[in-house]
């Protein structure tokens, strides 16, 4: 999904040049905003496109499996997304890893931190 454009100071040719081009680069849509202007008034276009988008089909996949530690699935996520050779958790992140595993949260899908540097903190 892109928020495309300035319509304050964008031509629609220009407008509409740059939605085509979000489209083909394989945006799932692409929705001029004025939201800056207008608040969410500004932003309604963009919400039901998001809301249409989210409710269509999907083919969606994990890179991992869910039941992977968080180790792993951080590992399998700096490998295949950005390219790392390894990780290197610092003794923070570890313990953090560990703590969230203590309580339960091993299993949940693992999301990527700030940046993409495969040395954890």
């Amino acid at each position: 999904m892109s928020s495309c454009g300035n319509p304050r100071t964008d031509t629609d040719a220009e407008l509409s040049l740059i939605r085509d081009e979000c489209l083909a680069g394989g945006a799932d849509g692409a929705v001029v905003t004025n939201h800056w202007a207008q608040a969410g008034a500004g932003a309604r276009a963009l919400a039901e496109a998001v809301i249409a988008i989210c409710e269509g089909k999907s083919e969606f996949k994990f890179l991992y499996n869910l039941d992977s530690s968080i180790e792993e699935k951080i590992e399998i996520i700096a490998k295949e997304i950005y390219g790392a050779k390894d990780i290197q958790l610092s003794e923070i992140a570890q313990s953090q890893i560990d703590t969230y595993t203590r309580q339960g949260f091993g299993d949940l899908p693992s999301g990527w931190p700030a940046g993409i540097c495969a040395s954890l903190r």
